[in-house]
């Protein structure tokens, strides 16, 4: 079977956070993101979304640089027919980095092929869609008051896995929220915050029991994250650093890390995330994306192989409104994969610009 593309749009939409999102080393109100709708010779629709950030503050991918590049990866695509959803890395191998933007149209194109294949796209990956899928819990940096509050709603929701967004300045939100919750599945994120210099700081936290410490350091920090997995007694999970399959057998092979947060927009699409998955113990991450990569990573997170829960609330927890019909909810701490259409109204209201390709 092969599949050849006729027609590619781009979708500048704006998602407004129901609270703010504040990580180590940012704060989202807003979330932009792009998302692609490629049509085939046979009038099929694939999408895609395009997860980068305003600012390189996550990668060195941002929304203008993403869209920047999709005409040239649209030509590459486009110029003769493919052969299965793995021809897209092909194509793209020409182009350096990018990842998320070439994610974007790998998601699409998987989703052409899904149906073309007539199946979900969980069946045609090879995963169980019947599956309850247990989920985690993100919470946003705030007061240990606050977060006390919101830890509380997450276990009494069962959430198997709560992750805090810490800097090195929150050693008090920590300590106070192990104290309230001796027990809780807890976890944070660092988003590269700390330097090498916070070894100390890191292994007083080390007592606090935690599930994994996740991103201590900068991206491209692999000596910092060799030092300090050797030292700490918490497992060390890698995510911004793992960019490529080539990452993961370079953290394996230094003993930077011992677990893998996969987002298959991070990695260059569902192709690459396939054979990182076979690499590490690993868990799926989110990106604040709507529900058009959600639905994605959720197609993968039918794949048996998870570690531990996945990184995402219901649909319907994150944003005032979703482009997809129906909402992703999430059910004493499960979800359930399901085909949720894209509903073309909200698409368009929530659109404030398009590009065709």
């Amino acid at each position: 079977m092969t599949i050849t593309l006729r027609h590619a749009e781009l979708f500048d939409v704006r998602l407004t956070f129901q609270q703010p999102m504040k990580t180590a080393i940012s704060t989202l109100n807003q979330r932009r993101t792009t998302i692609l709708r490629l049509t085939d010779q046979e009038g099929r629709v694939g999408y895609g979304e395009g997860v980068a950030f305003d600012t390189p503050w996550y990668t060195s991918e941002t929304q203008a640089s993403l869209r920047a590049v999709s005409p040239l990866l649209y030509r590459l695509l486009v110029e003769r027919p493919l052969s299965s959803p793995e021809t897209v890395r092909e194509r793209f191998q020409p182009i350096q980095g990018n990842q998320m933007a070439k994610a974007m149209f790998d998601g699409a194109v998987y989703e052409l092929f899904a149906q073309a294949e007539k199946q979900s796209l969980a069946a045609y990956l090879g995963g169980d869609e019947q599956t309850a899928i247990p989920c985690g819990k993100a919470l946003g940096r705030t007061s240990a008051e606050q977060t006390i509050e919101t830890v509380g709603q997450a276990i009494a929701n069962g959430f198997d896995r709560i992750k805090l967004k810490l800097a090195p300045t929150d050693t008090g939100v920590l300590e106070q929220v192990r104290k309230a919750f001796p027990d809780a599945p807890l976890m944070f994120d660092a988003n590269g915050s700390f330097q090498l210099s916070d070894l100390p700081l890191l292994q007083e936290w080390d007592a606090f029991s935690l599930l994994m410490m996740e991103q201590l350091f900068p991206a491209t920090d692999w000596i910092s994250h060799q030092h300090a997995a050797s030292l700490l007694k918490t497992p060390l999970c890698l995510d911004e650093s793992i960019q490529s399959p080539q990452d993961a057998v370079l953290m394996q092979s230094l003993h930077a890390g011992q677990i893998i947060n996969i987002k298959p927009a991070r990695l260059g699409g569902l192709t690459e995330a396939l054979r990182v998955r076979n690499l590490s113990r690993y868990w799926l991450g989110g990106m604040f994306e709507s529900g058009i990569g959600r639905r994605q990573t959720l197609a993968f997170a039918t794949l048996p192989g998870l570690a531990y829960p996945i990184d995402m609330s219901g649909t319907d927890s994150y944003f005032t409104e979703d482009v997809l019909e129906q909402n992703y909810v999430v059910e004493q701490g499960n979800i359930r994969y399901a085909e949720h259409p894209v509903s073309a109204d909200r698409l368009n209201r929530l659109t404030h610009s398009k590009q065709m390709l």
